[in-house]
């Protein structure tokens, strides 16, 4: 054959299989016309957006547009976008069929697509048969991710709140608790400022010694005052302190939670859309010249192939018959 093909005068054998040919190009060129025309494939229409994440938490070493895409990608998302537009119904899913979930999630993977840009941004198609409804359910799709992330988000939120709660609760207490102690010292034993009050006894201790005479009642009064001071002013010094370290982690606490409930309460957005979708008036499936093209480019080589055998075959025949 590739023998024939190099010695034999192709535009001979396109000449003397013209008419051939010609019905085989008629016949291809109608068929994949009329097979490409909405009357036998339904044309699909495309609305798509490109977005970039915002305001998300860091769970891991994923970027941000990874984490879109999960949650894109995610069961949550696609199980609201199936019941909200009824999409076993619209891809005509039969119900009876005993792998109906596979089907209606294939066919949903077939026209609704998420890619990550080399920008860090993720692109949504939704191809549909309405313009419409790829239009509404592109939106919808954004809508949802900004629902989905929010609700993570503040349950998350509400969890820190409740926790940041029960921590300020606590610490509350237990300050309550050491100036009750202290306010006990201070009513029993006269203890106000520990330091001040050792320094001024001290100084009066020692004011009385050097008076003649000893200082008399005085003295005993201070020396009963510096022996209260020994015994309960270590306690009072350390209660004090560990008050002033349990009101600052109270304050510090205590501003964590009125942060995150402002946090909860903020209005926040999740996307930053870069292209906006819209409503599309022009087809993209079928393709409908390409269809053709291909459909009479193949039909021409097999035909052209078939006839040159034939051709080769009846000139063989004629050779043999005149010798």
């Amino acid at each position: 054959m590739k023998k024939y093909f190099e010695n034999d005068d192709l535009l001979a054998i396109v000449w003397r299989w013209k008419k051939p040919l010609l019905l085989v190009f008629t016949a291809s060129f109608l068929l994949s016309a009329i097979v490409s025309s909405p009357l036998v494939i339904g044309p699909k229409y495309q609305s798509f957006a490109r977005i970039y994440p915002s305001n998300l938490s860091s769970y891991s070493e994923e970027s941000y547009s990874e984490q879109m895409l999960q949650l894109l990608e995610s069961d949550i998302i696609r199980t609201k976008l199936v019941e909200e537009f009824d999409l076993q119904k619209h891809y005509d899913v039969d119900e009876t069929d005993p792998h109906k979930v596979d089907r209606l999630y294939e066919v949903y993977s077939e026209n609704v697509t998420f890619t990550k840009t080399k920008f860090e941004s993720v692109e949504i198609k939704v191809i549909d048969v309405s313009p419409d409804t790829a239009f509404k359910m592109l939106n919808r799709l954004i809508a949802i991710f900004n629902e989905q992330v929010k609700l993570v988000q503040d349950n998350q939120t509400r969890e820190a709140i409740s926790t940041l709660q029960n921590v300020v609760s606590s610490k509350a207490l237990e300050m309550d608790t050491l100036e009750r102690k202290m306010t006990l010292l201070r009513e029993e034993y006269g203890l106000l400022d520990y330091k001040s009050q050792v320094k001024n006894i001290t100084k009066a201790y020692y004011k009385l010694l050097s008076t003649p005479g000893g200082g008399g009642n005085n003295l005993k009064k201070i020396e009963q005052e510096l022996s209260q001071l020994k015994i309960k002013g270590s306690e009072f010094e350390r209660l004090n302190s560990l008050l002033q370290n349990v009101r600052a982690q109270y304050v510090n606490f205590k501003n964590e939670y009125e942060l995150q409930f402002k946090e909860l309460q903020r209005d926040k957005e999740y996307t930053n859309v870069v292209v906006n979708g819209y409503k599309s008036d022009k087809k993209v499936y079928p393709v409908r010249w390409l269809i053709v093209s291909l459909s009479v480019m193949s039909s021409m080589l097999v035909a052209f192939g078939l006839i040159s055998f034939l051709d080769r075959i009846d000139r063989l025949n004629r050779t043999d018959k005149s010798a």
